[in-house]
């Protein structure tokens, strides 16, 4: 059966494009007009798969989809079902606008699936690594409650607040990782290589270095002649700290390090619990119930430390217990925190309580980063001017010494 590329608009006026299946031009455009599409134009050709194989002869498809991409196609989608067209039409007309050549693949085996009779969470289920149990579970929770096109708003609202606080982050720590790469390289250039081309020019003066250039030259020795012990301890340690991380009990002891590290801890909490608390405050607003919800959002955490305490603390609560009372059992959790689920279980209005909290913990997560910069780069500043400027005076201290004798010696 002939294939035939179309360009239309759909029912709400966003222009489409892809292919269909039809004995002829003119059941080709009876066919799409059914499904409500509009200033139609046809061209006979491959079709979208064949355009599919062409990019992957090309190499330019991907085999990962970004969280940006997915957050678009969360919002397109939340955008047709709201405006009345049905999950399968949505998905289809969706995957033929995406420009990731894999992800549209995805998208239309989904709609393949939703075609056959499967439920969309269930489809989605199929590919972990793009959609998450988070996803997945709301999915599923929106098809139940039929309040689908919601929690595709919600879930693009998610994703954007994760991306932007991914970008931050980001951003915050490019330059103290700029200023601190510049750091080892110049530290690696005056050990190996200005310092030895000194001593050697000192060398045939045959002049006695002064105390400080002597400990320089001293220190430039000791990494050059131990280079290859002190690649072998660095590696050791390394081999050790892997196989040490690689046990959940020795994960766990070195992710809770993270939270007594001074000056970062702050910092590093606040981003945890935010990235927690709006998990659980979206899948608390489309309707999953506590216990679910923390069992989904606990599985976000990438700390092995607070996902541990997280478990214990479901546990507790699948047992009869609060969620305030558990979490008021670790210092962990700040007390405002606490308090604010405390009076959302009492008031029954934990959702509204979790995005205060979450509120809460993206503004500080806002400032936080914005001091991560005024924290890291000065002292990285410092350090350098002080290693450089110690370097400096101890190496034209002995040419300064032998200029001043051979003057003293003129006189």
């Amino acid at each position: 059966m002939p294939s035939f590329k179309y360009s239309a608009h759909n029912s709400i006026g966003m222009k489409v494009t892809g292919s269909v299946n039809a004995p002829s031009e003119n059941a080709a455009m009876a066919e799409l007009r059914m499904k409500g599409f509009t200033q139609i134009s046809l061209s006979q050709g491959g079709g979208f798969f064949a355009d599919l194989d062409a990019k992957l002869k090309k190499g330019t498809s991907r085999t990962k989809v970004s969280l940006q991409e997915l957050a678009i196609v969360s919002r397109q989608l939340s955008t047709l079902v709201n405006a009345g067209v049905n999950v399968l039409e949505s998905v289809s007309d969706v995957a033929v606008m995406v420009q990731n050549a894999y992800f549209s693949s995805v998208l239309l085996k989904i709609a393949e699936d939703l075609r056959g009779g499967a439920n969309f969470s269930d489809s989605l289920a199929k590919y972990p690594k793009i959609f998450d149990n988070t996803f997945v579970s709301m999915i599923a929770v929106g098809e139940r409650s039929g309040k689908l096109a919601k929690v595709l708003s919600d879930l693009a609202a998610h994703i954007e607040n994760t991306v932007k606080l991914r970008r931050k982050i980001k951003a915050a720590a490019s330059y103290p990782m700029f200023v601190g790469s510049f750091f080892v390289i110049v530290f690696i250039g005056i050990v190996f290589i200005l310092i030895p081309k000194f001593e050697d020019m000192f060398s045939s003066f045959g002049a006695e270095l002064p105390w400080m250039t002597q400990v320089v030259v001293n220190i430039s020795h000791f990494m050059i002649d131990r280079l290859p012990f002190i690649a072998l301890f660095a590696i050791l340690v390394y081999i050790a700290f892997r196989i040490w991380t690689k046990n959940p009990e020795g994960l766990k002891q070195w992710h809770k390090v993270y939270f007594k590290i001074p000056k970062f801890s702050p910092i590093y909490t606040k981003m945890v619990f935010a990235n927690f608390f709006q998990t659980l405050s979206t899948l608390i607003k489309s309707g999953v119930d506590i216990v679910s919800s923390i069992q989904i959002a606990t599985n976000t955490v990438n700390n092995m430390y607070l996902r541990s305490i997280l478990e214990r603390i479901r546990t507790s609560i699948v047992g009869g217990s609060f969620f305030s009372t558990e979490m008021d059992k670790y210092a962990l959790f700040p007390k405002m925190v606490v308090r604010m689920t405390a009076v959302g279980e009492k008031t029954g209005q934990m959702e509204d309580m979790f995005l205060k909290i979450t509120d809460y913990y993206q503004d500080e997560v806002d400032a936080a980063v914005a001091s991560i910069s005024a924290i890291i780069e000065p002292v990285l500043i410092v350090g350098l001017g002080f290693m450089v400027g110690i370097c400096v005076i101890a190496l034209y201290l002995p040419i300064f010494n032998m200029a001043n004798a051979m003057v003293n010696q003129n006189v």
